[in-house]
């Protein structure tokens, strides 16, 4: 398996977390500071995960995970209208990452094999 490939999952999700901010934005629910500021704190939290994602990959891909779900639902208090724009997107990150979880730890368990002696 790629030693990048977990890496390149976050940074694909990071890609869809801005465009899905882009069409909350267009979808004409109004602009909405605080959920801005929120979705660049996690494209670079997002970023920072991607670039230890080569070493730890799966407790990188969880830490994503979480912290996706935990932005989701703050943005979601902040502006719940704000939500409805970018859904389908938010829906499909959630789906991507779950389902490279079994990715990341067997790449995991892969590396500690190559590790041992």
């Amino acid at each position: 398996m790629d030693d990048k490939k977990i890496r390149n999952i976050i940074l694909e999700a990071l890609c869809l977390l801005v465009v899905g901010e882009i069409i909350a934005n267009l979808a004409g629910n109004g602009f909405s500071w605080p959920v801005t500021i929120v979705t660049v704190i996690e494209v670079i939290l997002f970023f920072i995960l991607a670039i230890f994602a080569r070493n730890n990959p799966y407790p990188s891909l969880l830490s994503a995970l979480v912290l996706f779900i935990a932005i989701s639902i703050i943005t979601a208090a902040l502006k719940p209208t704000y939500l409805g724009g970018s859904i389908i997107i938010k829906i499909f990150i959630l789906i991507y990452l779950v389902r490279s979880i079994s990715d990341a730890r067997e790449l995991q368990a892969a590396r500690k094999d190559r590790q041992q002696p």
